[in-house]
Formats: C-alpha cells, structure tokens, sequence
C-alpha cells in the first residue's frame, strides 16, 4: 500500500514539477501572460525579465537560453510539498529562480548547505524587507542548499521595486492578467478601491 502511495506521490510530483517548467518558460520567454501562475510567480513579465537580466554576465544572454544557461530554483522544487499552496507561492516566487550556467550546474550536482541558503535569503531580507525572503529563511531551517551566493544587484532590483512588489502583494490572476496586457499598476488599484467601495453600498 505505501509503495503503491510513494509511486503514485513521485508520479505526480514529477507531472506537477514539468507543467510548472514549462509555465514559467512561456511566461519568461515568449511573454505568455498565463494568468493562470502569475500570481505564484509574483511579478509581471516585464520585471521578472529583468529579474533574470540583472543576473546574466558576458557570456549569458537571452539568445543562449537552453545552451548556456537555463532556470534554476534556489530552494529545489523536491522540497516543497506540490500540493500545498503556500509551498507553490514560495517555491515559483521569482525570488527562487536564478540563472543557472549549465556547465556549473553539471558541476554542482544536488550538494546541499543550509547555512549558506539561511544567509542567502536572511541577508536580502535584511537588505530589503521582502517578506517572501522572511517566508524563505522559514521554509528552509531544515534542508540542505548549497552554493549560493547573494549579489548586490538582486538586492538592488528588490529595493528599487519595493514599491511596485507591494503593490502586487495583492493580485489575483484577474490583476496579472489586467498587468501584462499593459495596464498600468495605479489604475488597476483604483479600479479594486472603486469595485469595494460599490460592494460596501450594496
């Protein structure tokens, strides 16, 4: 019986991780607007774009995606449980995904350091005052990251986008979606601060 439940646990771990690749591929890549994820993804394409450009060095570029390098979770997907929601919003925030040179990843194998992921997320948090960073250092007191390195040019797009990020705290797929089809982030909030204030006179 507990074979039977592992199997079919790895089963759909495996779908659920492969659907969710995907989904942040066409998001990044072909600026799919998936309303769908968005939310879990916690950015609009444009930023999210520029989330993954701040981290690319001469050699990576968005024409050598797939060859050179590819995307890369912090915080592995095989420590987070697929079928919880908290978990989802964590492990695709794009605060989890990085640039992963190929070569390196071969490399690097699945070595794991909790100290070094802890320090990681406790200093863009300490720099920032992302609450996801907080939510992180949470999630992974008991598993093993290793090799990570915090730059200054993330906790500068954190910083800089602070605004914009809280913000977005609140969107739902229906806001993400209003986002990437280029309406702008003020009009979207005054449209929810009308919409409840009709809601509260009825």
């Amino acid at each position: 019986m507990s074979n039977g439940k592992s199997i079919s646990d790895a089963d759909f771990n495996f779908k659920e991780k492969r659907k969710w690749q995907i989904a942040l591929r066409r998001y990044i890549l072909e600026k799919n607007k998936s309303s769908q994820y968005a939310p879990y993804f916690g950015l609009d394409i444009e930023n999210f774009r520029k989330w993954i450009e701040i981290q690319f060095n001469d050699e990576l570029n968005w024409e050598n995606f797939s060859t050179k390098w590819q995307f890369d979770h912090i915080v592995p997907v095989a420590y987070f449980n697929l079928k919880n929601e908290e978990d989802l919003k964590l492990c695709w925030n794009f605060i989890n995904i990085r640039v992963e040179n190929i070569f390196h990843n071969k490399n690097r194998g699945h070595r794991v350091d909790v100290y070094e992921t802890k320090r990681y997320f406790e200093k863009l948090y300490q720099k920032t005052l992302f609450p996801l960073c907080l939510a992180m250092v949470d999630k992974i007191t008991q598993l093993n990251i290793s090799e990570i390195t915090a730059t200054s040019v993330q906790e500068e797009f954190l910083i800089t986008q602070k605004d914009h990020l809280q913000k977005l705290s609140g969107f739902g797929a229906y806001e993400f979606n209003q986002l990437n089809a280029g309406e702008a982030v003020n009009d979207i909030l005054e449209q929810q601060k009308q919409l409840k204030q009709f809601e509260n006179l009825t």
